[in-house]
């Protein structure tokens, strides 16, 4: 039977923290995040068991989704990212991710994409924050002519479109979700590293914005903020 290359919708994710979490393991003698990462990816089965032609394939710290192309499986790919999203905050894990459309050939143990160089360009290069951004091509193609932004998606002030996973989920174990939510946050917050603080802001208003909570923290503290004064 000869191979096929087909259109595919495509989600790159890659698990934030990875090596920080490979490392403690080793260190500690421990299983702790082998542990919460196979859960996920074993659970991830019934997320996708409703299309059989949906795949997902897991190495390292990368997550690969696909799905043959069809107009009307938009909204249900993207869904189906934001649960596996949830999947990993449950387990207080988050991701970065790209979604491309392009063409696509995988089995259980070969992959050959023009899809998966797209999604990972997105995560790579416009993604940023934990967020799986849409890129603006696939929405040309699944969501021609939209006048509006479709309630599985959240538009940032930068332009960019992403799978709203904390809006999809929000209604599932609505205290857990807050909780694990604060307690990333704060982790974030008071890591050393710049770029690791910033995804504890931006997670932060972005739950301030959907959920919602109060976890964003003033960003100026000092004598003169906040005071007003007379400048004629």
């Amino acid at each position: 039977m000869p191979l096929e290359i087909k259109q595919h919708y495509v989600a790159f994710l890659d698990v934030l923290g990875f090596s920080e979490m490979v490392q403690f393991d080793t260190i500690n003698d421990s299983e702790e995040y082998l542990n919460r990462l196979f859960r996920c990816h074993q659970r991830a089965a019934a997320i996708f068991d409703g299309s059989p032609d949906c795949s997902i394939l897991q190495f390292s710290d990368s997550i690969v989704i696909s799905k043959p192309y069809d107009s009307t499986a938009f909204e249900w790919f993207v869904k189906r990212v934001g649960d596996y999203q949830r999947l990993l905050l449950d387990e207080e894990l988050l991701c970065r991710g790209g979604i491309a459309i392009n063409k696509h050939f995988s089995n259980a143990s070969f992959t050959f994409s023009a899809g998966l160089i797209d999604a990972y360009m997105v995560e790579s290069k416009m993604a940023r924050y934990p967020r799986v951004v849409v890129s603006p091509e696939v929405l040309d193609l699944a969501l021609p002519g939209r006048k509006s932004i479709p309630p599985f998606l959240v538009q940032e002030d930068d332009g960019l479109f992403f799978v709203d996973y904390l809006g999809l989920t929000k209604n599932k174990r609505r205290k857990h979700l807050h909780d694990v939510v604060a307690r990333i946050v704060l982790r974030l917050l008071t890591s050393p590293e710049p770029s690791v603080r910033e995804k504890g802001r931006w997670l932060a208003a972005y739950s301030d914005a959907v959920l919602p909570t109060s976890l964003r923290q003033a960003r100026f503290s000092g004598r003169n903020i906040g005071k007003l004064e007379d400048i004629g």
